[in-house]
């Protein structure tokens, strides 16, 4: 019964506390209208994928990206046994923007991670993936900052 009472509560209180999204494509004033890639890669079309979710279709702010994409994982620290320990994870990102009338902008992000090694690869390879989304998504934070304070 309280354990009801209490998520009856969390309800009322998030329903009518006024709660909007803070990356809905109504906040943002800008239209991607091409993204080009600079390679086929992987990080790549997520990058991508995840820019034109923010692109506001009814914008008059025309914008055209070119994208470069680079993963770097680095061994930071090596066991006695000379096995890696501990690595660094880089994703950069390079953008040329041309909004306006034929107004260019070039500008670089990059964020990176250190994390332990794991004996299990598997279990290795799978948090490297989520660590891979989570510096995409910040990277993509400071693109959108970037997009949002542009002037035509």
């Amino acid at each position: 019964m309280k354990k009801i009472i209490t998520i009856l509560l969390t309800f009322i209180f998030l329903t009518s506390c006024g709660y909007t999204p803070i990356y809905s494509s109504k906040n943002f004033d800008f239209k991607l209208k091409d993204i080009f890639l600079s390679k086929n890669n992987q990080i790549n079309s997520k990058v991508e994928k995840k820019l034109r979710n923010f692109s506001n279709p009814e914008s008059q702010k025309i914008i055209i990206l070119k994208i470069d994409t680079q993963k770097q994982i680095n061994i930071l620290a090596k066991n006695s046994r000379g096995d890696p320990s501990r690595y660094e994870m880089i994703i950069s990102i390079k953008l040329e923007i041309q909004y306006g009338q034929n107004q260019k902008i070039s500008q670089a992000f990059q964020e990176r991670f250190n994390y332990n090694s794991n004996k299990n690869k598997f279990d290795l390879n799978q948090y490297e993936k989520v660590i891979e989304d989570l510096l995409i998504d910040k990277n993509i934070d400071s693109i959108i900052n970037t997009l949002s304070k542009l002037q035509s």
